[in-house]
């Protein structure tokens, strides 16, 4: 089997050489690791299933380290996981804030676009229980009230069109409470 051809590793064999810019003993440790797995992988026999498994393991750790254009989104994966102790928690924060460089320039995009997406999400929810007053006190015609649930008396009374109204009013106060609710 070509594993160097599944891997995609064509241009790097055993001897060779890259003149990367090592920015710090990581890249060249990483460097050396990389050479290691190519001779490694040159001296095992593997099955193609084995292959596939550590391909997308390989580039799921590739993907991984990439450093994405969000730099807040690794601190929100931290955060989501429920099952880490307190001293867990500190501890994957400290080892994140080590190895991604954050400073108030970035705190302020995340902030303005937090804002913006609150603003965004109040504005529709004003939308919906303005629209869903207007359907209730507005008169609307008798086809399009469809049918009465309960009479106050004989002309007027709770319809399924009111009902619908404040469906779509309570919509809205859900994505007002939704908003503003601490997650």
């Amino acid at each position: 089997m070509k594993i160097k051809r599944l891997l995609d590793i064509r241009k790097i064999s055993k001897n060779s050489t890259y003149n990367f810019r090592h920015n710090s003993t990581a890249d060249i440790n990483l460097e050396n690791k990389i050479q290691e797995l190519i001779l490694l992988l040159e001296s095992t026999h593997l099955t193609r299933d084995q292959i596939r498994t550590y391909q997308i393991r390989i580039s799921n750790a590739f993907e991984n380290a990439v450093q994405s254009s969000n730099p807040i989104k690794p601190f929100t994966k931290l955060d989501r996981n429920q099952n880490l102790s307190r001293e867990e928690l500190l501890d994957g924060f400290e080892k994140l804030l080590s190895q991604n460089q954050i400073d108030s320039n970035i705190g302020k995009k995340y902030i303005r676009k937090n804002a913006l997406q609150k603003f965004i999400v109040c504005l529709i929810a004003t939308v919906l229980i303005a629209a869903g007053f207007a359907m209730i006190i507005m008169p609307a015609p008798p086809s399009f009230e469809l049918f009465t649930i309960f009479y106050f008396n004989p002309n007027d009374g709770v319809t399924v069109m009111d009902l619908v109204s404040l469906l779509i009013i309570l919509s809205g106060v859900f994505l007002f409470v939704l908003t503003f609710s601490k997650k």
